[in-house]
């Protein structure tokens, strides 16, 4: 059976790989065309979308259809307004000793993309990067996750209603699938998950030298200083850390408060909390549910590793874990070096923002790193410490909605990065066109050199090369 799917999957991928050899590359108009039809394709089937997302996380219908579906309009709104520039040839002209140089660059899509998708915005990240690779100009297979079964399947059956196998297909399954997707030779593969899958991912696409993007997430640090106290960056913090339960990569993962607005600090999380979901979360509409049972587990144990100051309480058939906070850590806990992902936030006191951020258990290169503060010094501390690709100051999440800020990580937290023109660019590579015109015989060019044209090159580089 696995073998009959690998044949399957593999004259897929033929497919479309012949349909990019025998047609030329789509014009920026057959690009706005096929966006259009995805747009449409998100708008008709709204209510089904929404459904299927509360079907598989159990979320809110407000925040399905603001960090999924608008996320992705919005996207393609501004995508289809900037294709046309971004699409435009860049050329220049340069004049040699010898001969007049004329160069023209344009980007030039990879082909057939593979994207594997996670379960926590299971929409959003399977339709996000086809919209950059669909702008570049490629063909596109997702993979979106079994553990958002509603949603991959509508996926599947309305692209399949909406776009020709070789412009954009959906392939459903579990990991083996995704392995066997893997070890086919795409052009591109974008990867969207854990650093272990993530690792797996790449070794497999290293056996074909297949370039990989991956976002993967890490432990976001959050620190909120002596002068970035108020009760509404508190509401801020909590509701980014509590959206989808937890189970968002740009959530802020810990919280780091300076000791003397510690105290004050979590009563005001406290209040928050009361406020955003009242005394039972359980019974609240706003709030989600843990995506799968592995998961559930996971968190089971991490609960147990501080005090509970907030929450705690958890049901086992229903996925629920309460809006947790934890004080009074261990040091060498596990909360501490790996990223939770899930409703549950730790909060830390510090005395030196320089001692704090030196410490090893910080994770430098993690997705994003928040800082609340009116104090210039200390956000400077922080943009000069982290290596995150993003350093948030005063907000949670929202940047990762902006089409202008590139989404992506370093290090631990991936590599590549997408949304606007960074997932065009993402998408596609540099092409050039280089000619040489008014050609003359520069003397000494050619073997065998001697060490007098040795020195007249050292002398006139710039006008020779």
């Amino acid at each position: 059976m696995a073998e009959q799917g690998s044949t399957v999957l593999q004259a897929l991928l033929e497919k479309q790989q012949e349909d990019i050899l025998q047609n030329a590359v789509p014009t920026v108009r057959e690009r706005k065309k096929t966006l259009l039809q995805l747009k449409r394709m998100l708008v008709d089937h709204e209510a089904a979308w929404i459904k299927a997302l509360v079907s598989d996380m159990r979320r809110p219908a407000f925040e399905a259809f603001s960090f999924e579906i608008a996320l992705l309009l919005n996207e393609i709104d501004y995508v289809s307004r900037s294709l046309k520039g971004w699409m435009r040839s860049e050329r220049s002209g340069h004049i040699k000793f010898g001969y007049i140089e004329a160069i023209r660059k344009k980007r030039s899509p990879y082909g057939s993309v593979l994207i594997i998708s996670p379960w926590n915005y299971p929409l959003q990240l399977a339709l996000m990067p086809a919209i950059s690779a669909i702008a570049a100009g490629n063909r596109c297979v997702i993979k979106p996750s079994e553990y958002a079964p509603a949603t991959s399947e509508l996926l599947k059956k309305v692209i399949s209603q909406t776009f020709a196998p070789e412009v954009l297909t959906v392939v459903t399954g579990d990991i083996h699938t995704a392995k066997q997707l893997t070890s086919l030779p795409f052009d591109l593969i974008f990867f969207t998950g854990s650093q272990e899958t993530g690792k797996a991912v790449s070794e497999q696409a290293a056996k074909r030298l297949t370039p990989v993007i991956a976002e993967l997430g890490g432990k976001n640090l959050c620190i909120l200083d002596e002068t970035g106290y108020s009760p509404g960056a508190i509401r801020e913090i909590v509701w980014g850390k509590f959206l989808n339960a937890g189970q968002t990569c740009i959530a802020p993962d810990t919280l780091f408060v300076h000791e003397s607005i510690y105290e004050k600090t979590l009563s005001e999380i406290s209040a928050a909390l009361l406020s955003f979901y009242g005394e039972h979360a359980k019974e609240s509409k706003d709030y989600g549910r843990i995506c799968n049972p592995g998961h559930f587990q996971k968190l089971l144990h991490v609960i147990t590793q501080g005090k509970i100051r907030f929450g705690g309480e958890c049901d086992a058939e229903n996925l629920f874990i309460a809006p947790t906070v934890l004080t009074d850590i261990p040091s060498g806990s596990s909360i501490l070096l790996d990223e939770i992902f899930g409703p549950i936030l730790p909060v830390i006191s510090y005395a030196s923002l320089e001692s704090l951020l030196n410490q090893q258990a910080i994770q430098r290169d993690a997705l994003v790193a928040y800082i609340f503060s009116k104090n210039k010094q200390h956000i400077r501390l922080v943009e000069k410490h982290m290596r995150s690709t993003t350093i948030s100051v005063n907000q949670v999440i929202q940047h990762g909605a902006n089409p202008h800020v590139a989404f992506g990580g370093v290090g631990r937290s991936g590599h590549g990065s997408y949304h606007g023109k960074a997932g065009f660019q993402a998408f596609s590579y540099e092409k050039t066109a280089y000619k040489v015109y008014r050609y003359l015989h520069v003397p000494g060019k050619f073997p065998p050199y001697s060490d007098r044209n040795l020195q007249i090159v050292k002398k006139f580089r710039k006008w020779l090369l």
